[in-house]
C-alpha cells in the first residue's frame, strides 16, 4: 500500500509549536526556533551524510549555532524538541526526536546528532532526504584478476572507487629502514597510497612504516593493526625463501599479552590479503551504509544472484567471517553460521541501497 504524507501545516502553526518567548537560530541550513514550550527544528529537504536527515531514524544538525543553544540539546531537562520540513506547499512535521550527542566544548555548540521517537514513514523520508539520481559507478571488472593478479585487482578496485586527491602523503618507498626491500604486494600497496591517499586515512590503516617484532613462529613485520591494537596483521621477517615473493600472513590477537597472544595464519597470501582488508576498510569508510537483522541464510539467494563474489578467503574467520560480494558502487559482506546470516552494505551512493528495499530484509541500518 501505497504511504501518504502527513497533512502540511503552515510556517505560524509550526513556531506556535516552541511557544512564548521565541528565539531564532540558524545551525548550518537548519532553522531553529526556541521557545519556552518546545525547541523547533525546521529542516531543508536535502541529501547530505554531513547534515539533516539522514535515514528514518537519525537526523544531524551541523553548523556554528552559538553556545546558546546547548541548553537547548544538550541537557536532560531541555524543552521537546520538534521537527519539521520546510516543503514548497507547506511545513511537513517530522514528530519529536531527542539528542544523542552534542558538542563537547562548553563555549560553543557546533554539531549535535538526533534520533525520531518514532521513526519516519518511507514517503516522509522520501520528501526530506530525496534520493538522488546514481551517476557513474565504478565497475567491478577488477573481480576477473583475483585469482591470477590479485595486485592489479587491488589497484584496479582503489582506482575505481576511491577518487583521485593531489594530496601529497608520505608514503613508503618500498623499504623499511635497514630491513631490506618489501615483498612486491605491500610496496605495490603503497605506490597505489600515493595515487590515492584515502587508503592510508582508513579507520585501521596499513601502516606506512611497518614494524619489525616477534612472535611464536619467529620474527615478523607487523604491516597492519586493527582495533588500537587489540590485533595486527604481519609477515615473517626476513621473508623465507619457502614464501617467494608472497609470503604467508600472520594474524596476532591481543599483540602485546604475552599471556594471551595468539597468532593464526591467513588462509590468503600477502597480495590477496591486502586486497581483502582493503574492501573491508572500504566498508567502513564509504558514506552510506545498510546492514540487516540475522536471516535465514536461504533468503539471500536472490541477493547473491545480483551480486559478483569475491573469490577470497573469509575475513577475520573466527569472528564476522565475512566473505565479500560486490557490484557496481556497492560491496556487500555475508557472514553466514549455520542456517543463519547477516550481511552489510556499503555504498557510494545513496541510490544504490534504495535498490535493496525490493529485497524487503529487516534493517538494523538503512541509509537508503
Amino acid at each position: 500500500m501505497a504511504q501518504t504524507l502527513p497533512h502540511l501545516i503552515t510556517e505560524a502553526a509550526v513556531l506556535s509549536a516552541a511557544g512564548a518567548g521565541l528565539r531564532h537560530y540558524t545551525l548550518g541550513r537548519a532553522l531553529v526556533a526556541a521557545g519556552m514550550d518546545a525547541t523547533v527544528v525546521i529542516l531543508v529537504p536535502g541529501d547530505d551524510p554531513k547534515s539533516g536527515v539522514q535515514d528514518s531514524s537519525r537526523i544531524r544538525l551541523h553548523g556554528e549555532g552559538g553556545p546558546d543553544l546547548r541548553s537547548r540539546f544538550g541537557s536532560c531537562n531541555a524543552q521537546p524538541i520538534q521537527l519539521f520540513a520546510r516543503l514548497d506547499q507547506g511545513y511537513l512535521p517530522l514528530g519529536s526526536a531527542f539528542c544523542r550527542w552534542t558538542s563537547w566544548r562548553q563555549d560553543s555548540f557546533d554539531h549535535a546528532e538526533l534520533e525520531f521517537d518514532q521513526p519516519l514513514s518511507r514517503a516522509a523520508l522520501d520528501a526530506v532526504r530525496p534520493v538522488r539520481a546514481v551517476g557513474p559507478l565504478p565497475e567491478v571488472d577488477w573481480v576477473d584478476h583475483v585469482e591470477a593478479d590479485p595486485i592489479r585487482a587491488l589497484e584496479s578496485f582503489a582506482l575505481g572507487w576511491f577518487p583521485a586527491d593531489q594530496r601529497g602523503t608520505s608514503g613508503n618507498d618500498g623499504t623499511v629502514g635497514g630491513h631490506g626491500d618489501l615483498p612486491e604486494a605491500l610496496a605495490a600497496f603503497h605506490r597505489l597510497a600515493r595515487l590515492r591517499p584515502a587508503l592510508h586515512g582508513f579507520h585501521d590503516p596499513v601502516l606506512e612504516q611497518p614494524e619489525p617484532a616477534s612472535g611464536p613462529f619467529g620474527d615478523r613485520l607487523v604491516f597492519a593493526r586493527w582495533a588500537q591494537g587489540y590485533r595486527d596483521w604481519s609477515i615473517p621477517w626476513p621473508l623465507r625463501e619457502q614464501d617467494g615473493s608472497d609470503p604467508v600472513v600472520w594474524e596476532t590477537e591481543d599483540p602485546q599479552s604475552a599471556a594471551y597472544r595468539e597468532t593464526a595464519v591467513e588462509q590468503d597470501p600477502l597480495s590477496r590479503f591486502l586486497l581483502k582488508y582493503t574492501l573491508f576498510e572500504a566498508m567502513i569508510a564509504a558514506p552510506y551504509h545498510a546492514q540487516t537483522y540475522r536471516l535465514p541464510a536461504a533468503s539471500l539467494d536472490p541477493l547473491l544472484s545480483t551480486l559478483r563474489p569475491v573469490p577470497l578467503s573469509p575475513f577475520m574467520p573466527a569472528y564476522d567471517a565475512a566473505r565479500f560480494f560486490v557490484a557496481p558502487g556497492l560491496i556487500t559482506a555475508v557472514s553466514i553460521d549455520g542456517s543463519d546470516a547477516g550481511v552489510s552494505f556499503a555504498a557510494l551512493h545513496r541510490g544504490t541501497l534504495t535498490a535493496l528495499l525490493d529485497h524487503s530484509f529487516r534493517w538494523f541500518r538503512f541509509d537508503g
